[in-house]
Formats: structure tokens, sequence, C-alpha cells
């Protein structure tokens, strides 16, 4: 892979920058448990004063984010702050800002886990249970009863929006296993003929909500630390920031990350 710079270890990031965004699944943990070093990591950033926020696309909010975090060995005390797309959605969704003023009305059709279910709740929005009284839908995951083309038919005759709440295609756990996230359903809504809007990386609004967590207005000093080309470091690049791939298998002609390390120990 070519990058654009390249050096020789994570201690040096530490020297050049004071911002640290930092991808959750991929990087730091596969969703169920830390990887290797990746407290050692976020310790030796913390020592240093560096400011990290951990941003990621799922649709859980921070604030739960946290508490899971917690119990696998993240403390609080290693960021100032998480950003996830559900946090964006409420955000864009609870004023007069951007996703709102594209979908048209306030009653949705859920599809997702049942633990996402209330992720607009307190919001001048409403959940419907049958496809043809919505105006919209919110997608926060995969579901078994929306995997062929014919479950979306009633959407699509109604031409109503799909919001996705995870533009993840599909994440990778500690052994390597495939879990198709939301991002994958969009898709196949838009080669369908619908229209969807992605809330999350690598789309500017969650890094824009990311940055507004820290008193830090420079974005030369800001990096981003990923494990995917085409949502973390195609991102960060959009929003005008340096990157690091956790990730050297990796490779496209069009998205260079500004470095690449094998892992933290590199």
């Amino acid at each position: 892979m070519t990058v654009k710079d390249r050096t020789d270890s994570w201690h040096q990031l530490a020297e050049r920058f004071d911002v640290f965004f930092v991808d959750l699944w991929g990087v730091l943990i596969d969703g169920e448990q830390c990887f290797p070093y990746a407290v050692e990591w976020l310790t030796f950033l913390k020592n240093r004063g560096k400011a990290v926020v951990l941003i990621s696309n799922t649709p859980t909010l921070g604030t739960v984010m946290s508490e899971q975090l917690s119990s696998i060995g993240i403390s609080p005390t290693f960021y100032q702050a998480i950003v996830t797309s559900g946090d964006t959605t409420r955000y864009l969704l609870g004023g007069d800002r951007g996703a709102n003023k594209t979908i048209v009305g306030s009653r949705y059709y859920y599809i997702g886990e049942a633990q996402h279910e209330r992720l607009l709740q307190g919001l001048p929005y409403s959940r419907v249970n049958q496809p043809d009284e919505a105006e919209f839908i919110l997608l926060t995951a995969t579901d078994s009863a929306f995997q062929n083309p014919q479950d979306f038919q009633v959407f699509l005759e109604r031409k109503m929006t799909m919001l996705c709440v995870n533009p993840d295609l599909h994440v990778l756990s500690l052994l390597g296993e495939k879990q198709f996230c939301a991002g994958s359903v969009a898709q196949m809504y838009e080669r369908l003929g619908g229209v969807a809007i992605y809330i999350g990386k690598p789309f500017l609004d969650i890094f824009a909500l990311a940055h507004s967590s820290v008193n830090f207005t420079d974005k030369a000093g800001i990096i981003m630390v990923g494990d995917t080309l085409h949502t973390d470091i195609k991102g960060a690049l959009d929003y005008g920031i340096e990157t690091a791939l956790v990730n050297k298998e990796l490779s496209s002609q069009d998205i260079k990350p500004d470095r690449v390390f094998v892992q933290f120990t590199q």
C-alpha cells in the first residue's frame, strides 16, 4: 500500500498530535473484549495529556457504551468523549439540522435489534408497527425479516427514505468472523431503487460532533486511528485530518492513509 507518510512507532504520534479520534471495533475491541495492548496504548496517551475521542458506528449511545467499555477494562478516564452514530442521529434529528430536513414526516418503521428501539425516545418521532403507516424507516441492524428484495416492496412503493444508523457493511471479531451490519441492508435498499441516508463514518457529521467534544480547533493536531479504509480513513480525510490505519492487509487506489500500522506493538 502506498501511504502519504510513515512514522516508526505509536509513541511518535503522541509527539506530533494532541487529539486522537479512535475507532472502537477493530482497533480497541472486537465487541466483546479488548484487543491486546489497547489499554496499554490508551494509558500511554493519557499519561502524556492527549485528548482521546472514541468514535463508533454503533447505534448504541455513548453513555451506554461507556458502561460497556468499563466492564472490559476501558475506563472513562482514558477518553474525553464517546461519539456514536446513535448520538449523531439524535443530534441531527433533535433540531433544525441535517437529516431531519431530508426526512418528511414523523412516523417511522423500525428495523433492528430490541436494544436500540428507543433510539429516538424523547424526540418528536413515533414508531408504528405497520409499514404502510410509516413515513420513513429507521434502520439500526440487520434483521432476518428483511433479507430479500420482496421484503422491501411496501417501502419502495411508498418511496420511503431509509435512515441507516450504522453505515458499516460488516465487522470482524477477534477470531476473524464476519458479522453483517445495517449498511449492507441500506445498500440493498438503494440497489432496489430506494433512498437511504447514512449517519456515521465516513460522513462528516459524526466527525464534526466528535470535534465539538474537545476544546481544540486546529485540525492539524488531530489524527484518526481506524481499521477500515472506506469509513474511518475516508471520513477523516474528507474532514481534513490526518489518519493512521491499523490494518496493513487493506489496500485502495483511491483512499490512502497517512500511515499504516500492523498493531499497537509495531
